[in-house]
């Protein structure tokens, strides 16, 4: 028994050291549904349009699945990648909570929302930890910032710069993005005394950014909260939950990205989001079938809808914002859900959409737009670490005095 198993291990062992991205076999097989959308977790975006281009331009050659490392992006290009597409309910192995990568061709990287189960994607997109410290959260519910932890463990080793938020001032100061900064490095308080003699301590805290949600009137709809390299995002306040929910606008090089997250559709959020290249908005089943699929109530079901928007609901948004491509998240992924979903968004609604999954990535030009799936290495360590900032502190602080007995100390085994 001892010598098969031994046998099969060695077999084994030479496979996995050379698998990689071009070994990967995407979960499912290649096909549609019955209105002829891809099927889920079959490497093709669930669309009809995966390109779309003005008239009498050439279209860059992409290959079929966007491989991480494999391509870098032109000056005046953005590549926006789902990390997590699903919502309020349990975690799948398929489907991380909310978070989408953005990343411009001129080096900058942003993270909107950061969701459980997504951080694995971000650190398989090749994006060094050290790049990934600018996060703007859309507001507290944990399935838009539960992933918060791992993101912020890559101190030390990997970002030696504090982790900067963005997010809502709050209703009151302990419904804000201080209070949560604070208290996420509250609760990390003993793995930081455990790290902070070990390993550069300079990462080893988050910077909050207020964004005061008392200054929105309908005579200052938006908020300027980042204006850097060239770079400004923009907060807007939606209607979703308590006060505080914001979506944000990133304008760069001719080119913006609009996220809302959640919330129930308005005129005021169609405004912000007029002129947008990309889009990206919930999307919800109907009340019967998230109640069919979380195995609840229906009442308490119609109790969720209504904070959330349905895919009718949101064609009336993307009629008034008009963006090259609108795109819904938050979505359960289904084989049986997919051409309900667009049958409803179609009513109202008939220019290119896009149903986001884990790691769906968007190439965005002035030109054209550009939709694949991601093919990740599962195993990826992380990217070369980017050049230090300008002033990096290597330091490292003095050891906790949250010591083990001695006693105890004395019982371990010798070094070999």
């Amino acid at each position: 028994m001892f010598r098969l198993r031994l046998l099969v291990t060695c077999l084994f062992l030479p496979l996995m050291a050379s698998a990689g991205p071009d070994d990967y076999r995407f979960p499912r097989e290649p096909g549609t549904t019955k209105d002829g959308y891809p099927l889920p977790l079959s490497g093709v975006p669930i669309t009809k349009t995966p390109v779309i281009a003005k008239p009498g331009v050439d279209v860059k050659d992409y290959p079929g699945h966007y491989v991480p490392g494999r391509e870098s992006l032109d000056d005046n290009e953005m590549r926006v990648t789902a990390c997590g597409s699903w919502g309020p309910a349990p975690m799948r192995i398929g489907q991380g909570a909310s978070c989408f990568l953005v990343e411009l061709g001129n080096g900058d990287t942003f993270i909107f929302d950061i969701g459980g189960g997504t951080v694995g994607n971000l650190f398989a997109l090749g994006v060094h930890p050290a790049e990934l410290d600018k996060v703007f959260i859309t507001h507290f519910h944990l399935d838009h910032i539960g992933g918060i932890f791992p993101l912020f463990d890559a101190m030390g080793w990997g970002r030696n710069t504090p982790l900067h938020v963005w997010g809502s001032s709050g209703y009151t100061p302990e419904l804000g993005i201080t209070a949560l900064a604070d208290n996420i490095m509250q609760a990390a308080e003993w793995h930081i005394q455990n790290k902070q003699s070990i390993l550069p301590k300079a990462g080893m805290t988050i910077i909050p950014h207020e964004i005061d949600i008392s200054k929105f009137t309908p005579e200052n709809p938006r908020q300027l909260a980042y204006d850097e390299n060239g770079v400004k995002i923009y907060a807007f306040p939606v209607i979703h939950a308590l006060a505080g929910s914001m979506g944000f606008r990133l304008e760069w090089n001719g080119l913006t990205f609009v996220y809302t997250a959640d919330s129930q559709p308005s005129t005021f959020e169609a405004e912000q989001s007029k002129g947008a290249d990309v889009f990206l908005h919930e999307i919800f089943p109907s009340a019967e079938e998230f109640a069919h699929y979380n195995h609840m109530p229906t009442q308490d079901a119609e109790g969720v809808m209504e904070e959330h928007t349905t895919p009718a609901e949101l064609g009336r948004v993307f009629s008034i914002a008009k963006p090259r491509l609108g795109v819904g998240m938050h979505f359960t992924l289904d084989e049986n859900l997919i051409d309900p979903l667009f049958q409803r968004w179609r009513t109202t609604y008939d220019d290119p959409v896009l149903l986001m999954q884990d790691l769906t990535t968007i190439n965005i030009t002035k030109n054209y737009i550009v939709v694949r799936q991601t093919k990740a290495d599962l195993l990826a360590w992380p990217a070369p670490p980017p050049t230090l900032p300008e002033g990096a502190d290597l330091s490292r602080g003095e050891p906790s005095k949250a010591k083990r007995p001695d006693w105890l100390t004395a019982t371990r085994l010798p070094s070999e």
